[in-house]
């Protein structure tokens, strides 16, 4: 294949142009440039809504791969309605979370084809048949949805990867990286695992009526018969479609995510996260891993890893922070802590609590207890670690029981030493077990009381950094105030704003002066290293 191949990163645009997640890159994109680069394709990634400011920049690609999730689907809409207008003849090819509702990308989007669930040795086979430049037999391709005849046609899943396949055979481009606006001041996301380890399901009815029979497969002490549900109940949390999507658990060797970092930190980056559904879940207990809680972190691999990165020039000598996020209450114990600890890692733990309600915690088919959020926020907290801890306002079952327990447990994760409460509104997932429940509504009461508690409970944690002074790495021209530049935190700390224009990448150190928000404080430059 001639021509160049355009990734646009869709993730998070929403109806075209992102308003939150602004300084986050995701592995998805990434990944994909990496089946190209595997083929020698030359590709590019770009953001959507840069694409779309400057729709001219698509002469250049003669071919499109879109990766986004569903709730982008306006933004793709968008996409592919502009690429049709340059490129009449070139292939679009749209995948990720999108995917786990093939039929309305299809019908929406009109792509050539969709990619469902992982996408790499998908790409890889459609490659190697030449698939941007001939046509071929698409009803042979497994994993794939297209239209025939404006009929969709679904063809056979295709098997999960393996732990060797996602260490050896696929391997995310790290090059492409330059093609991100800022990306020095960005998180970057490096996928560590693939898949959850919740195989628990929902006891609420899905929206055919199907319901839960207590058949006990979910608490078996068999891994596999974990993953068998009668009725066909999506496993996990009713509101996430990873376990469903993405299987169990599957990591990638230390050697190769080392690798990744380097080349990464190699071409300027400052801020890497190991991405996982749950980070504890890294090397832990043998495959299918279908228990969320039961056996153990693994301490000797992750030790292992993070040594390993610790190792690497730019991290020893402060320079980058290695973050790590998701970690399920049950598996955070004080070893836990005090090898993090151990390891360099200060870092913001995020914490899924969902609900302050015991039993509806155990409803929606979350694993473990409010009572284990509050005792890992607390051994976080006791080992300098400043935890996140995630809620959800509008999921099926809240009543006003429940949003008054979780009102309670917002205090008293508070006082136990949570750095924030992220609070999300539930939307309805293709692949999970809620998927057709209805979309929060920000006009409702319960929802409402969730929010003021959090922005109270967040607005009081900004201020205890008034007159602290933060490093930060200077990211982008603010979009609401004319002559100041937004500084992310190199390690943990508020997202900030201070006057003056500073080059995307800059090590500034912050003078915090003023709260503006629950989510964003203004300071002054008090230092340029």
């Amino acid at each position: 294949m001639s021509g160049q191949v355009l990734i646009v990163d869709a993730l998070s645009a929403g109806s075209g142009q992102r308003t939150s997640s602004r300084d986050s890159i995701g592995c998805g994109p990434r990944s994909v440039a990496g089946v190209f680069e595997k083929h020698e394709i030359k590709c590019a990634i770009q953001r959507v809504e840069e694409i779309l400011s400057r729709r001219g920049l698509m002469k250049r690609y003669e071919h499109l791969a879109v990766s986004a999730m569903t709730m982008d689907l306006p933004a793709v809409q968008k996409m592919v309605k502009s690429w049709r207008q340059y490129n009449p003849r070139g292939r679009v090819v749209l995948g990720g979370p999108i995917s786990t509702d093939p039929k309305t990308a299809l019908k929406e989007t009109r792509p050539d084809l969709v990619v469902i669930g992982e996408g790499e040795a998908t790409l890889d086979e459609l490659l190697r048949n030449d698939y941007f430049d001939e046509d071929i037999s698409l009803p042979d391709i497994q994993g794939i949805a297209f239209l025939e005849s404006n009929v969709v046609r679904i063809n056979p899943a295709r098997a999960l990867l393996s732990s060797q396949d996602l260490t050896e055979r696929f391997h995310p481009s790290t090059a492409r990286i330059i093609d991100y606006r800022a990306y020095q001041a960005c998180k970057v996301y490096v996928e560590i695992l693939r898949g959850c380890s919740n195989f628990k399901r929902t006891k609420y009815p899905i929206m055919d009526g199907t319901k839960c029979t207590e058949c006990g497969n979910c608490d078996s002490d068999d891994s596999a018969t974990r993953m068998v549900c009668p009725e066909d109940i999506p496993p996990g949390c009713g509101f996430c479609s990873v376990p469903s999507t993405w299987g169990p658990p599957r990591s990638r060797s230390a050697e190769s995510i080392v690798q990744e970092v380097k080349e990464l930190l190699d071409l300027g980056v400052h801020r890497v996260v190991l991405e996982a559904p749950g980070f504890l879940d890294y090397m832990r207990g043998t495959e299918p891993l279908t228990d969320p809680c039961h056996p153990p972190a693994n301490l000797t691999a992750i030790k292992n890893l993070l040594d390993r990165l610790n190792s690497l020039p730019q991290v020893s000598h402060g320079d980058v922070h290695i973050a790590i996020e998701n970690m399920k209450a049950c598996l955070f114990t004080e070893e836990v802590a005090k090898t993090l600890k151990n390891s360099m890692i200060s870092s913001s733990p995020n914490i899924g609590l969902e609900t302050g309600s015991e039993y509806h915690m155990q409803q929606i088919g979350k694993c473990g207890s409010p009572d284990d959020v509050i005792r890992a926020v607390s051994i976080a907290r006791n080992h300098g670690m400043k935890p996140f801890v995630y809620l959800i306002y509008g999921l099926p079952g809240e009543t006003d029981e429940t949003t008054q327990q979780s009102v309670q447990m917002m205090r008293s994760v508070s006082d136990a030493g949570a750095e924030r409460i992220i609070l999300y509104g539930f939307r309805p997932l293709p692949g999970s077990a809620f998927a057709g429940y209805p979309e929060s509504s920000l006009k409702d009461e319960l929802g409402l009381i969730l929010r003021k508690e959090a922005e109270k409970i967040n607005r009081q944690k900004k201020e205890q950094y008034l007159e602290m002074v933060v490093r930060g790495i200077a990211a982008e021209p603010s979009r609401t105030h004319h002559g100041f530049t937004m500084v992310y935190p190199l390690e943990e700390g508020p997202l900030m704003t201070v006057p003056g224009g500073f080059s995307a990448g800059t090590p500034l150190c912050v003078r915090i002066k003023k709260v503006l928000s629950s989510g964003l404080v203004a300071g002054e430059v008090v230092s340029e290293p």
